[in-house]
């Protein structure tokens, strides 16, 4: 078992999509996606905060910003 994500990166992430308005979306959409593979492998390896980390990861669909790839 690696290191996982932690609760105050996965915190850090989500409140980097707060200024959304000059940003990179296609960038932003795919740290999304990374963060979320992150969460999802320190769930699957047991991490004994995933509740939390699934929690607040949840929370970057609150962030209002278009989700594409070029």
């Amino acid at each position: 078992m690696g290191k996982h994500i932690t609760i105050k990166e996965v915190k850090d992430i989500v409140n980097s999509f707060t200024d959304s308005q000059n940003a990179d979306w296609e960038g932003m959409h795919i740290e999304e996606d990374d963060m979320y593979e992150d969460v999802l492998r320190a769930i699957a390896e047991g991490d004994p905060h995933s509740k939390l980390l699934a929690r607040e990861a949840l929370k970057s669909k609150n962030v209002k910003f278009t989700r594409w790839y070029a």
